[in-house]
């Protein structure tokens, strides 16, 4: 008898990564991914502004300018501009992430003195 897997709403089947679930991976396989993996180029991390508001991070948004992502589900998070979260007194740091879109995140003032 076939098994037949039911797709709910926004749910998308899970991601495989060199052909196999890392899960399903004999530990020999799995040693061939991770040098695989060490070999694909890599984005540089560059130092990037990220605010805190009542103890949560939000990180730069990839492609809309002075837009801050909050943590969670798409549906759920909470997003602000940077007006929004100076105003509301964020703290401002410094994280090691990809740089954004045009490298919008130049703009933001006060960040690089950290």
């Amino acid at each position: 008898m076939n098994k037949v897997k039911v797709v709910v709403g926004k749910e998308a089947p899970p991601k495989r990564t060199y052909g196999k679930d890392i899960g399903d991976m004999t530990p020999e396989e799995y040693g061939k991914f991770r040098v695989w993996l060490a070999r694909e180029p890599k984005e540089e991390l560059e130092p990037q502004p990220v605010f805190y508001l009542h103890g949560v991070p939000y990180l730069p948004s990839y492609d809309k300018k002075h837009n801050w992502i909050g943590p969670g589900p798409e549906h759920l998070r909470k997003t602000y501009t940077t007006t929004e979260l100076v105003e509301a007194n964020a703290k401002i740091t410094v994280m090691p992430l990809w740089v954004r879109y045009a490298n919008w995140t130049q703009e933001v003032k006060g960040w690089k003195s950290h």
